[in-house]
């Protein structure tokens, strides 16, 4: 009865601690537990658990726990996208930041996924100002990935790279690694797109190593399809299959098929630049039905551009048009500027095969109406001041580059130490076991030399008399080919398996005389190369 009635205070007094102001409860540990341990759970019934907190006052914890039953109605559907917007209200109704921050990074992350990529820049860079002013440093590094995303889609990488650098030094101070990782890649990622290959590689291969730290492997996959487009571009094409092949391992032995679906996509664009058109077309193939499926329409239009693409190569032009238009259409519903460009160009270059000269034309001015369409983007926002900030926000990431290398290199030769330690064991211990068993048996060893000694003279003596009778039978038999002294000798020679050149530095005459004689040997023995004079010589 006193514990129940212990039970009851504390539940009345964490009610009442939650008046709005967000500092008094880390709400996000009761979201937290709430996700983690309903997620798993199959067939929740999203209805009762909105029933449930309906009935709490409004305050952080009702929020929080919104947030999670919008989250839970995204696997187990329909999505609750009510359930969001009453999160949203809430929190402005009580001043909450965090919760307005999530619940705003929530639908501009929602507003990406349905290609929506303004909407999506403007709620994200709206939830940053509300992030600012509360406590949720992960959320916020979140955010600040999810910028950089939206700004990629959009073609803005240098402000793209701007918002990942800002998450990236957030995630080293609360050292989370997994966020380090997404940050460093996202860098590489836009500088793929700037065409700074190397650099590039170098954020890929340092998430690489972090990933390879923490044991992430789908981590570790993304990393090595990333690497694998960057040498693609560099056209070292070994290298590119190298990392793709790896990346599609572990897709394959995580069961992810979404991502082995990119992953083939990536593929076939790889045989694709090296020119060989039917492999392409296999993995671009392959990766059609799977993204159908799971709906990655960007994806999707970029591989049916492709597809259309590689059957005109493969002079296939009535089904090149029919997948560059089917690509073409589908990258205009999401509004994929860069894929629209690809589109365009490749119906260009289809049009221009079917010397339908005109319309080919027309297809590339609509191309470049497109491509200056980005670069206008890219205006609007003040290149010029973009590429000051860039330029001094290199050398800080230059800094936190150095970091992580250190903390990567810190970990490796502890690893290389005990390594090291270990070799050193085992390398005493074999000298000395070695030592005692050499002790053991030099008394057997010098035994055995002599009798291997005595058994050598005996072979050598037996082979040079065997040698002799097998040459002078030779010499006996072949006299009825009317082979000369010269020829005969160079005959035996070639029964020994002695080349042109060592036959003619043992009888010392030149290697055209030896060529001479071997000719020779072969019309007379009646015979097309030294092999058949050989076996004929022993045979005679």
């Amino acid at each position: 009865m006193r514990f129940k009635f212990l039970t009851i205070m504390l539940f009345v007094i964490a009610i009442y601690s939650c008046d709005g102001n967000e500092n008094i409860i880390p709400s996000s540990s009761i979201e937290e537990y709430d996700y983690y341990k309903l997620r798993k759970v199959n067939d929740l019934n999203i209805d009762s658990l909105y029933v449930k907190s309906s009935l709490l006052q409004d305050d952080t914890v009702k929020v929080n726990q919104l947030i999670t039953i919008f989250r839970l109605s995204i696997k187990n559907r329909p999505i609750r996208v009510d359930v969001l917007e009453e999160a949203l209200i809430i929190s402005q109704k009580i001043n909450y930041n965090t919760g307005v921050a999530k619940c705003l990074s929530i639908k501009g992350t929602n507003a990406r996924y349905s290609h929506q990529y303004i909407t999506s820049l403007k709620l994200h860079k709206e939830a940053l100002e509300y992030f600012d002013k509360s406590w949720d440093v992960k959320n916020k590094i979140k955010n600040l990935n999810s910028l950089g995303v939206t700004c990629r889609r959009l073609n803005l990488e240098e402000e793209a790279i701007k918002y990942y650098i800002e998450a990236l030094r957030y995630s080293e101070k609360i050292d989370e690694t997994k966020s380090i990782a997404i940050s460093l890649n996202g860098v590489g990622n836009a500088y793929v797109t700037l065409k700074k290959y190397d650099e590039a590689i170098r954020y890929f291969k340092l998430a690489l190593n972090l990933e390879k730290l923490s044991n992430s492997k789908r981590g570790m996959g993304y990393d090595y399809s990333n690497l694998g487009e960057a040498y693609m571009y560099m056209e070292q094409y070994d290298s590119s299959y190298f990392y793709h092949k790896k990346s599609l391992l572990i897709a394959e032995e995580l069961d992810y098929k979404d991502d082995k679906a990119i992953i083939y996509s990536s593929i076939g664009l790889l045989f694709q630049h090296k020119g060989d058109f039917n492999k392409a077309l296999e993995y671009f193939l392959l990766a059609v039905p799977p993204l159908t499926k799971f709906k990655n329409k960007r994806m999707l239009s970029f591989t049916l551009v492709n597809i259309g693409a590689v059957y005109s190569e493969l002079n296939d032009l009535q089904l090149s048009e029919k997948y560059i238009k089917s690509g073409l259409e589908l990258s205009k519903t999401i509004y994929s500027k860069e894929n629209i460009v690809s589109g365009y160009e490749a119906l260009s270059n289809l049009l221009e095969r079917k010397k339908k000269y005109k319309e080919s034309l027309e297809a590339y001015k609509i191309k470049t109406v497109y491509n200056d369409s980005i670069f206008n983007i890219h205006s609007d926002n003040n290149m010029v001041a973009m590429n000051i900030r860039y330029e001094s926000e290199k050398k800080d990431l230059k800094i936190s580059r150095l970091n992580l290398e250190s903390k990567v290199q810190k970990s490796k030769i502890i690893i290389q130490f005990l390594a090291i330690g270990l070799l050193v064991v085992i390398g005493l211990f074999s000298f000395v076991f070695n030592r005692m068993r050499s002790k053991n048996k030099n008394l057997e060893l010098n035994n055995m030399r002599h009798k291997i000694e005595d058994y050598l003279s005996q072979l050598s003596m037996y082979k040079e008399k065997d040698c002799d009778n097998k040459n002078n039978e030779i010499s006996e038999d072949i006299k009825k080919y009317g082979l000369s002294e010269r020829e005969e000798e160079v005959l035996r020679y070639i029964a020994q398996g002695l080349k042109n050149q060592e036959i003619a530095d043992t009888i010392f005459v030149s290697l055209s005389t030896v060529k001479t004689h071997t000719k020779n040997i072969f019309e007379k023995l009646d015979v097309r190369n030294r092999i058949e004079a050989a076996k004929k010589a022993n045979i005679i």
